[in-house]
């Protein structure tokens, strides 16, 4: 536990405790006198004190993966202290939230998808797939992840320790920007409103309090920002015809289907073409193998739907705009 934490804990019990009746408090001191004990566990080393943490919290509440990464890298970093402070601090400085919702929503569903296989809910198990490449590797694949830092790609490794930190801090900006570029581009001025529900707000963080009753809407907005996240990190740009074609791509799953579960956008992330989509274009995979941008600008994106297609104004609308962005003109 940091120091941070251990001022905010007891700045939260001193408050909590001041409002107690003296009954109360009173109670309070004779548990802590006469009833409570406490142990003290020293070890002479880093890695024991970790094992210690890991087998504690093993017969408690699960910790969230996320959790088990910073305490598996913090380790990695044991000859570094300063190095292990740094990171602590930045880490703490950020909302878990977040963090949690970056491997869940992002990184780890790109990082199957672009392997061709379906996602997951990225749990304890799933941790291995972060641990990164030890710093003592002599692999030929860990040398060249090493000299590759701080250049970090979603599908590609990194060295543990220090670098899991910064890649967390790395791709949380990255998300930030294409969310910003998103809502501030004229350009895209079309996409901010579909993913806004025909509202213009004025900064990302608006953008993400829009609710739809929808949950279907939802798993294709994100769909979208995660092909846009990893096109970005690929080719970091934000070529307009690419940015409408991954648009075009994600929100046709939504006209395709009247129902939308998260079943359906992992099938359609991989590509299967044995689905009755519009599209059954592997749109991770096609951005893995892209030498140049232009391979993704430039995929032909169908954007006609069936005669059996589902039809109710808000898809009808968004129909209507997908058509609009991609030349077609209006509705039919």
């Amino acid at each position: 536990m940091s120091q941070f934490n251990i001022h905010r804990n007891y700045a939260f019990i001193r408050e909590w405790f001041s409002l107690k009746s003296e009954d109360v408090k009173r109670d309070f001191i004779h548990a802590f006198e006469h009833i409570l004990e406490v142990v003290v566990v020293c070890v002479d080393k880093v890695t024991e004190a970790f094992q210690l943490f890991d087998s504690q919290n093993t017969r408690g509440k699960a910790l969230d993966p996320h959790d088990l990464l910073k305490a598996y890298h913090l380790r990695e970093m044991k000859k570094y202290p300063y190095e292990m402070e740094h990171a602590v601090t930045k880490w703490e400085a950020k909302d878990t939230e977040k963090i949690k919702e970056l491997f869940d929503l992002y990184l780890f569903p790109i990082l199957n998808w672009s392997r061709g296989i379906k996602s997951k809910p990225f749990i304890a198990k799933e941790i291995d797939t972060y641990k990164g490449i030890a710093e003592s590797s002599t692999y030929s694949y860990a040398r060249r992840a090493s000299r590759a830092m701080p250049y970090f790609q979603i599908t590609e490794p990194f060295i543990s320790g220090n670098d899991f930190f910064e890649m967390v801090e790395h791709y949380m900006y990255l998300l930030q920007d294409i969310k910003s570029e998103i809502c501030n581009n004229p350009r895209f001025k079309e996409i901010k409103l579909v993913i806004c529900g025909g509202k213009d707000v004025e900064t990302p963080e608006e953008m993400d309090k829009v609710k739809f009753g929808s949950a279907g809407f939802g798993y294709t907005k994100n769909l979208f920002y995660c092909a846009l996240l990893c096109y970005y990190d690929k080719f970091h740009n934000f070529d307009e015809m690419a940015v409408k074609k991954l648009f075009s791509w994600a929100f046709m799953l939504r006209v395709d289907m009247k129902t939308l579960g998260f079943d359906s956008v992992n099938k359609y992330a991989i590509g299967d073409e044995n689905s009755r989509y519009t599209n059954t274009i592997g749109i991770f995979s096609k951005i893995s193998f892209a030498r140049m941008h232009h391979e993704i600008s430039g995929l032909q994106i169908k954007v006609r739907r069936g005669p059996d297609s589902p039809s109710n104004r808000w898809i009808d609308l968004l129909y209507d705009t997908i058509k609009e962005i991609n030349g077609y003109g209006g509705a039919e």
